[in-house]
């Protein structure tokens, strides 16, 4: 199976590399993270629902512990390899915006949610600009080239150029819709759009999810490779999960009676579905280097049965 540059038999291959103590390390690993992330839905819903009444920084502390991870990690890469100091400052941006919700969540600052979510568009924007100065700068490289050793190819140039100006559209278009859910949210939240249904507030969301099934659809039609209906249907199962929360959240926000833990319980069953395939995937890769010592269990088991077969025969 091969999914958006991955496929199960590298990943299965890369596994079946780390050995017996950095399998185990890496099961522990993920079982605490996965732990963590599973603790940080089910405490916004015990919150929301009036199950427990505790302060909401306590609520976003599995999410602190994530963070912490996170960019401890982003800042030990900013310090011993070549990740960009602009990166890491973007990334910056995101934690400074979770401080801002847990703020306003507890009721501390009476601000707009335009003001709380600033960073977050400050942070969309810079990537919108990245983007775009990356794509001129690709563009500029073989046009220089070009240039330099006196045979412009005009047609290929701009073929070239075609492409580039769809990878930039494709990749502004999936920045901008969040920018416009979040600016739709803001001003649903602040009261600006009190006629509007939520429905129609997560329009971009709708969009998104359209676009996601229509590529699936026209992937799996062009595919030729005898897995792609395996893929499609794993592939579409996923987007399912992933789309279902907005559906849900939709339907409560605009009246409905919904348990906070129905409308996170997708997400939370991909979170298991992941955890379980990467332990299959470490149990499972390369199973007969399993061993700690590396040495082979049907050697193993050989060797005792040629040991004991002399000392019956002497």
């Amino acid at each position: 199976m091969n999914n958006h540059g991955w496929s199960t038999d590298a990943l299965c291959a890369t596994v079946s590399g780390f050995g017996f103590r950095g399998r185990c390390f890496t099961l522990v690993l993920a079982l605490v993270l996965f732990c963590i992330a599973l603790t940080f839905p089910v405490l916004c819903c015990l919150r929301q629902d009036g199950s427990i009444s505790v302060s909401w920084m306590l609520v976003f502390t599995p999410l602190w512990i994530l963070d912490a991870v996170y960019y401890g990690y982003a800042l030990f890469s900013l310090i011993f390899s070549d990740v960009k100091l602009f990166s890491f400052c973007k990334l910056l941006l995101l934690l400074l915006t979770q401080a801002l919700i847990v703020i306003k969540l507890n009721g501390v600052v009476d601000w707009s949610l335009l003001a709380v979510l600033t960073p977050y568009f400050m942070y969309e924007g810079l990537n919108v600009l990245e983007t775009l100065a990356g794509t001129v700068q690709r563009y500029q490289i073989p046009l220089t080239d070009n240039i330099e050793a006196g045979a412009l190819q005009t047609e290929s140039t701009d073929t070239e150029g075609w492409l580039l100006a769809k990878a930039v559209v494709h990749k502004t278009g999936f920045i901008l819709l969040p920018i416009l859910e979040a600016s739709l949210t803001e001003m649903k939240v602040d009261g600006r759009l009190l006629g509007t249904s939520w429905w129609q507030i997560m329009t971009p969301v709708w969009i998104l999810v359209a676009y996601r099934f229509c590529c699936l659809v026209a992937h799996y039609r062009n595919s030729t490779s005898t897995d792609e209906l395996t893929d499609a249907v794993i592939t579409g199962g996923v987007n399912f999960l992933l789309a279902a929360p907005f559906v849900l959240l939709a339907e409560r926000l605009d009246g409905k009676t919904v348990s906070s833990f129905v409308i996170v319980m997708p997400w939370m069953i991909l979170m298991a579905a992941s955890f379980l395939f990467l332990f299959c995937a470490m149990s499972l890769a390369g199973s007969e280097r399993l061993v700690q010592s590396g040495v082979q269990p049907t050697i193993c088991l050989a060797q005792s049965n040629n040991s004991y077969g002399t000392i019956a025969t002497s």
